[in-house]
């Protein structure tokens, strides 16, 4: 799938992870490089991925892990427009809240400019068009190479696409909760990605019967299964697999292809 003119092919990192839960900066670090040697070329940020007194903390993390990196480099996603103020999770989709986060944000990733930056839900106080109209100008300012959208409908999406290219979305989305899939869909009919957050239904979902006994007959961990299902479901799908572990982006990784019984236990 061609995101922002690169070919993203598997799976994406999500760096949630990297903030949310116990784990050094050292470990992360070699998280994003087991994923890099994996062959995961997506690795996907937020300014709101943070630590409480930390700005940016999985920002700057992936700085850290990417520097240095010069061959083969990956797409980096970041998004703003919601950020961490202690215990809260402010949303403000302002045009200059917008500009002051992806400054924000490029200070963090140590570079000039972000590859895709993602509006991280829209603010129903302010019209999309203004949010997006925001986004385009610190693209057509060569900050930003590419729009994406994050926790969307379709309706707002079209509403997104007459203001400016968007190249993505990233929804929620997995075999446990598949309400977005229509989603997923709509955005193939327009040449969009889709990347699937929270792919394997949270950190308290449960997986379901059918993948348990799909990685029990392939002796794989239900964790690829619940990727090769998301990607089964569209050629523009890209699942987000979130690791704090190099263990578990080196396993989320390898590629499974599902058989036709498989995929009938996984319907």
């Amino acid at each position: 799938m061609l995101i922002a003119g690169r070919d993203i092919e598997g799976i994406g990192l999500g760096t949630a992870q990297f903030a949310f839960r116990q784990g050094s900066a050292e470990d992360s670090v070699a998280t994003v490089h087991a994923a890099l040697h994996a062959g995961v070329r997506l690795i996907d940020t937020a300014l709101a991925y943070t630590r409480p007194g930390i700005e940016s903390y999985a920002e700057q993390v992936v700085a850290r892990a990417l520097r240095g990196v010069t061959d083969d480099r990956p797409l980096v996603a970041t998004k703003g427009g919601h950020w961490r103020q202690g215990d809260t999770f402010p949303v403000d989709g302002r045009p200059g809240t917008l500009r002051a986060h992806c400054e924000i944000s490029l200070r963090s990733l140590q570079t000039d400019r972000v590859d895709l930056y993602q509006l991280h839900y829209v603010d129903p106080a302010v019209p999309l068009p203004e949010s997006v109209g925001a986004l385009d100008q610190l693209r057509r300012e060569g900050k930003i190479a590419a729009i994406g959208l994050s926790n969307v409908t379709v309706a707002q999406l079209d509403e997104a696409l007459a203001v400016a290219p968007v190249v993505a979305v990233q929804n929620r989305l997995s075999c446990s909760d598949p309400g977005d899939l229509s989603m997923a869909l709509a955005c193939a009919e327009r040449n969009i990605a889709y990347l699937a957050y929270m792919p394997f239904g949270g950190p308290s979902g449960t997986p379901p019967e059918g993948a348990l006994a799909v990685a029990k007959r392939r002796g794989v961990s239900v964790h690829r299964v619940l990727l090769a299902w998301l990607r089964e479901q569209a050629p523009n799908v890209v699942p987000l697999a979130g690791a704090s572990k190099p263990a578990s982006i080196s396993d989320s990784a390898g590629l499974l292809a599902l058989s036709d019984q498989d995929l009938e236990d996984l319907t």
